[in-house]
């Protein structure tokens, strides 16, 4: 059978409409209606309402809600109908009624029933796109609108005021414009193709293939580049007769500037697979190896300043950055991270005993956190409509408990961004900008604060990194994601038992 459906768009805050059905079916339909026309007149009737639907009417003042058995009176100035009822006699009834008074109705989970769909809906800006399969499988309508949602660019939305603002340029009746606006948009695209040859695909297929190999040149250049560091460095030693004061250096503190290469080794790699549990990884083990809470976060943040300056061009490079984003998070980011180093510098060696334990417990849900999301599938979530998280208090909590803490601004900031449906390539962009200016803010304070005493940590987890750097990208291409949060998160919460256990005891 064909799909005879025709789309049409409505301008649901000048109608009316009426859902009856309290559960979690009229909930779903009711968050799909508010999420497209927020300020729709709606009224919902059912004999049991769930807490979720009534919690919705302090949020959207146009949502009048009635507890009781739908009447006859409540069609009265309706001009939708939707029933999300599991009684299918129930379902007609309602359909019946609502013909009689020539409005169209939506019967959930019933599509022979319905006059209408409501279609699975792609937002981006004043770009929309209503997916529908005739009512067969909702599912796959949520599917599709994942996939079309991640595939079109934010930047959409300046296309079309480009495209709005030419065409208020041009000159002369409708059709005209219409040809003009067509030519600008197909003429780039039909040369392309009236150009295409074998021997361009051919072209194409060969700089991919050269793409490939430079990549490969580019870490072969910087393993060589490492040797030759290592030779100059040696060369200077050498000549200088330096190499008593770095043997002092590198045995100071137990020899811990070795323990921290490899642990800025493992926090690269974990990074560069994972995206996230840098600081965490850091922080578990510096507390683990009885560092002073203070120095653990000053060593992770003067190591990260470069790190993340690193990520911030390349991402800037990449145009992954959202400057509005970005200037609303890091102002607050930088006043938060004052406030956790001052609070860490003035009250982590007085009070270690209390601070040292707080760090654990949260590196600690830190691992729990990684170890749910090794074993998190991606299911179909109801969209929850709640008010977007306020930037500035984000920012500034962020920057508190990643100073404080020694990290966090990963799991905090940036998941809960993602979880609110923002598009993930410019939130890990932007978030990484912003978290540059809070590490070099950091860093500065305990410098301030607690002095420089703690450079041996630093280089070694500096230098751990920028060794691993070369080779991770090898390396993480071929490490299985889902195992290494599994491992990272047990390992995190193991080393933050033993953290609190030594602690408490």
């Amino acid at each position: 059978m064909s799909n005879t459906l025709y789309p049409v768009f409505l301008k649901l805050e000048k109608l009316s409409l009426l859902i009856i059905g309290g559960g979690k079916v009229a909930l779903e339909k009711l968050q799909s209606v508010l999420a497209n026309s927020p300020e729709t007149p709606i009224t919902l009737v059912a004999k049991e309402i769930i807490s979720e639907i009534k919690a919705l009417q302090d949020i959207y003042p146009n949502l009048l809600i009635h507890e009781r058995a739908y009447q006859y009176e409540d069609f009265n100035g309706i001009e939708l109908v939707i029933a999300a009822v599991n009684d299918v006699d129930l379902a007609e009834q309602i359909r019946t009624t609502a013909h009689t008074r020539n409005l169209l109705v939506n019967i959930a989970d019933k599509p022979e029933l319905c006059d209408f769909y409501l279609g699975s809906i792609v937002r981006k800006g004043n770009l929309k796109i209503a997916v529908s399969t005739n009512g067969k499988s909702p599912t796959i309508a949520k599917r599709v609108r994942e996939m079309l949602t991640d595939s079109i660019p934010d930047e959409i939305d300046n296309v079309l005021d480009n495209m709005q603002d030419i065409r208020t340029q041009l000159k002369g009746d409708f059709d005209y414009k219409v040809k003009e606006l067509n030519k600008l948009t197909t003429q780039y695209l039909n040369e392309k193709k009236e150009n295409s040859t074998p021997s361009d695909l051919e072209m194409e297929k060969l700089i991919r293939i050269t793409k490939t190999v430079q990549k490969r040149a580019n870490i072969y250049l910087g393993i060589i580049g490492v040797f030759i560091l290592f030779g100059i460095l040696g060369l200077i030693i050498y000549q200088f007769n330096l190499s008593g004061d770095i043997q002092d250096f590198l045995n100071k503190d137990g020899h811990i500037f070795y323990w921290m290469l490899l642990v800025g080794f493992l926090a690269e790699i974990v990074a560069g697979s994972m995206g996230m549990g840098y600081g965490v990884i850091c922080t578990t083990i510096l507390l683990l190896l009885n560092v002073p809470p203070p120095v653990v976060s000053a060593s992770i943040h003067s190591a990260e300043s470069f790190t993340t300056a690193a990520g911030s061009v390349s991402h800037y490079k990449l145009g992954n950055v959202n400057k509005k984003m970005v200037w609303i998070l890091f102002p607050l980011a930088i006043a938060g991270s004052v406030a956790g180093a001052l609070t860490l510098s003035h009250y982590g060696e007085y009070y270690a005993h209390i601070v040292k334990p707080i760090i654990a417990c949260y590196t600690l849900y830190l691992g729990l956190n990684i170890l749910q999301n090794a074993y998190k599938e991606k299911s179909e979530t109801l969209v929850q409509f709640k008010r977007k998280t306020n930037l500035r208090i984000l920012g500034f909590t962020g920057g508190f408990i990643d100073s404080f803490a020694g990290g966090g601004w990963g799991p905090l900031v940036t998941g809960t961004l993602i979880k609110e449906g923002r598009t993930p390539r410019y939130v890990v962009g932007s978030s990484t900008v912003a978290k540059f200016s809070l590490t070099i803010t950091s860093a500065v304070t305990f410098i301030f604060t607690i002095g420089i005493h703690h450079w041996n940590i630093v280089l070694g987890l500096l230098l751990g990194g920028v060794f691993t750097a070369p080779f991770s990208a090898m390396l993480t291409s071929r490490l299985p994601t889902k195992k290494m949060f599994v491992v990272v998160g047990i390992v995190v919460i193991i080393m933050s038992l033993i953290s609190i256990m030594k602690s408490l005891l």
